[in-house]
């Protein structure tokens, strides 16, 4: 059994089914799943990491300090966000809901800006999201870039991560995959053509052995 940090996930890999000597089923981490589009998107346009905690694009290297900078006019973005109960949220996450509430709204509380959030570490891409949110509000005149990234994280990584931490079960795992496919639309060809294999060869809760749990457990 491997312990993910943020969802218990059994694993039984294909060539050791016959050593468990019982009926196994394949599980992944939906999480996992959702953060590799935002890392190959976030790479594709700024650059690739330079370190364990450092990038080596000009978007990237801001990140470090971006908590530090002060709070801009800035453009609100449209999106939807999930109702979701904010016990079930660990402190990163919770600071991802207010910042993406903060953007959709076009105003940032005092506690929001002065709020930490969270060290930068590529195994944790949900605080370089925050980060990147955070860097947002503090450019009055963003970058392309940094806008066609911002507008990722709230469009689909954002609304993905909390949809997976409100409906946490397998069985649940098509209907989040499809959700990511959806949102993936309203990228521009170029994008898809990075985002889509990543989707594509991660889905694996799109197999049919659990696109037929989906259905067994659906109550339509």
């Amino acid at each position: 059994m491997a312990l993910n940090q943020h969802w218990i996930e059994e694993r039984c890999h294909p060539p050791n089914r016959k050593s468990c000597k019982t009926p196994s089923h394949w599980n992944v981490c939906l999480l996992h799943f959702n953060e590799l589009p935002f890392r190959h998107i976030f790479q594709h346009i700024d650059g690739q990491t330079a370190g364990p905690k450092s990038f080596s694009g000009t978007i990237g290297q801001k990140l470090i300090c971006s908590e530090k900078l002060p709070v801009l006019d800035y453009e609100p973005i449209d999106c939807s966000i999930t109702d979701i109960d904010r016990k079930l949220l660990s402190k990163g996450q919770q600071y991802l809901l207010d910042i993406s509430n903060a953007i959709i709204l076009g105003n940032c509380p005092e506690d929001l800006a002065n709020r930490d959030p969270g060290p930068l570490f590529h195994s944790r891409w949900l605080t370089a999201a925050n980060r990147m949110l955070r860097l947002y509000i503090s450019s009055s005149d963003p970058s392309a870039n940094l806008t066609e990234i911002v507008g990722f994280i709230l469009k689909l990584y954002m609304p993905v991560w909390f949809a997976i931490k409100k409906s946490k079960y397998f069985t649940n795992g098509q209907k989040h995959v499809s959700q990511a496919i959806q949102t993936s639309r309203y990228l521009s060809d170029k994008l898809l053509q990075v985002v889509g294999p990543i989707i594509k060869l991660n889905a694996f809760f799109a197999h049919a052995e659990n696109v037929l749990l989906a259905m067994l457990v659906d109550e339509r």
